[in-house]
């Protein structure tokens, strides 16, 4: 049966200008969605970065909402993104070394190789929070107590700049 025609009646593909403008919009939203987030987990140090996502979820205790585990969480994703995809790398490069092709073969073919991908991203991805949960019980976090901190965090005239200017920018891509 021919993939271009569906009950005797030919497939049409129709591509509006409306659909181009508003898929080009989510692509430059989550491109800069992604560089915004690449440069502030490359210029922020982890632990300033927690205490910020602390600070501003404050407002969240007067609901009885413990921040710091939200802020945790975050910056411990934040914090393994990129070794993920180093991960991942290394795992196509192995898979590739052996053989595996990901752009050939049928839809069943490509969804075993994904799977081949997918298995050892799950073992590692487990592995790395298992050292991570132990590194951190070792070091004596508990979940929701209250932490100490070496330096605490001020507004500055600047940083207020810079949150009005990406506000503004956020608003203009939006």
């Amino acid at each position: 049966m021919n993939a271009n025609v569906i009950n005797n009646n030919p497939v049409v593909i129709r591509i509006y200008k409306e659909g181009i403008v508003s898929g080009s919009f989510i692509i430059l939203r989550v491109l800069t969605l992604i560089i915004f987030t690449t440069i502030l987990t490359l210029t922020t140090k982890p632990t300033d970065l927690n205490n910020g996502i602390e600070s501003l979820l404050s407002p969240l205790e007067l609901l009885h909402i413990k921040t710091s585990i939200f802020a945790m969480m975050i910056s411990i994703a934040l914090r393994f993104i990129p070794t993920l995809f180093l991960e991942a790398d290394k795992i196509l490069k192995a898979q590739a070394s052996r053989g595996v092709d990901f752009n050939e073969g049928s839809l069943r073919e490509k969804i075993k190789q994904i799977i081949s991908l997918l298995v050892p991203m799950f073992i590692v991805s487990f592995k790395r929070a298992d050292e991570l949960a132990v590194a951190m019980e070792a070091r004596g976090y508990v979940p929701g107590e209250k932490r100490t901190k070496l330096n605490l965090m001020k507004i500055k005239f600047s940083d207020i700049l810079w949150l009005l200017l990406f506000i503004l920018l956020l608003v203009g891509l939006i």
